[in-house]
């Protein structure tokens, strides 16, 4: 929780990148607003009738059968390192994590939010190009790594730290309710 007692968010509101502009030299808060894409505390509905598709993968089961442990650590090697990065508003982390790090995680949640319970374990859509595309009406099927404390708020990479989360929770905290289903939500019976 923020100080003003709402979940934290992964990546700061355009209110709270001012804010820490303000206090920097006026060449790095330019620089900084340059390189800033915020993000908003709620996301925007959905226009009716947009479905997600069929899920790429239908339970944990079903991603350990259709997927090679090469291609999974690989896929966990690319978390570690997008969680690596140095972050506008955080520096570069004071913990490295691995993809073995990031499997740990993975495998613990067996592939679940920690928050809605969702089934997280797709990538984030893609054009035939590669660009990302929207990921609105899937946003709760695709895994992420969670802070618990932001990095922008001083927590750190450290294992204890991190959790499995869908994209959906991790961008909004408002969001997070036990069992959602919308947003491509995939609940099905847990073993």
């Amino acid at each position: 929780m923020d100080h003003d007692g709402r979940p934290q968010r992964e990546a700061p509101t355009r209110e709270e990148v001012l804010k820490f502009a303000a206090g920097l030299a006026p060449d790095e808060a330019a620089a900084l607003l340059a390189r800033a894409r915020p993000v908003p505390r709620a996301p925007e509905r959905e226009a009716a009738g947009s479905a997600a598709g069929p899920p790429v993968y239908k339970s944990w089961e079903d991603f350990l059968d259709r997927t090679t442990p090469a291609a999974r650590m690989a896929w966990c090697r690319k978390k570690a390192m997008r969680a690596n990065r140095s972050r506008l508003m955080s520096g570069a982390p004071d913990v490295k994590i691995t993809g073995a790090d990031v499997w740990a995680l993975l495998e613990t949640a067996k592939g679940r939010c920690e928050y809605c319970e969702s089934l997280a374990v797709e990538n984030r859509p893609s054009a035939p190009d590669g660009r990302p595309l929207a990921w609105s009406q899937v946003g709760r099927r695709v895994g992420s790594l969670g802070h618990s404390v932001a990095r922008f708020n001083g927590g750190s990479n450290a294992p204890g730290n991190l959790g499995w989360v869908c994209l959906w929770c991790n961008t909004w905290p408002t969001e997070r309710r036990p069992g959602a289903a919308d947003h491509g939500g995939i609940q099905q019976f847990r073993e």
